[in-house]
């Protein structure tokens, strides 16, 4: 099984949006899928997920003149979630 979290933190460099989509469509949604949050709360989990946030951030930042902003700092914990699971799974 692939490390969605470390995925999620790589895929911030990408530049082709044809691989981003697949990889959310192929890898991350599977994998969110078959974790037990999911199981319990459906696509309201799906939402709050932190691989899902920033995949859906890097494809906001692919459109040619559109950005997020980070006020609530939504997509700052997704980030720092992903890192703290990335490391974890690798130990």
């Amino acid at each position: 099984m692939q490390n969605i979290y470390k995925l999620a933190l790589d895929v911030q460099d990408a530049s082709n949006p044809n691989g981003v989509i697949n990889s959310l469509a192929t890898v991350i949604m599977p994998a969110i899928r078959e974790e037990p949050g999911y199981r319990e709360q459906g696509t309201p989990y799906i939402y709050t997920h932190p691989a899902y946030i920033l995949f859906i951030d890097k494809l906001v930042s692919m459109i040619p003149g559109c950005y997020t902003t980070d006020q609530s700092g939504v997509i700052s914990a997704a980030y720092d979630r992903c890192h703290e699971k990335a490391q974890a799974v690798r130990s």
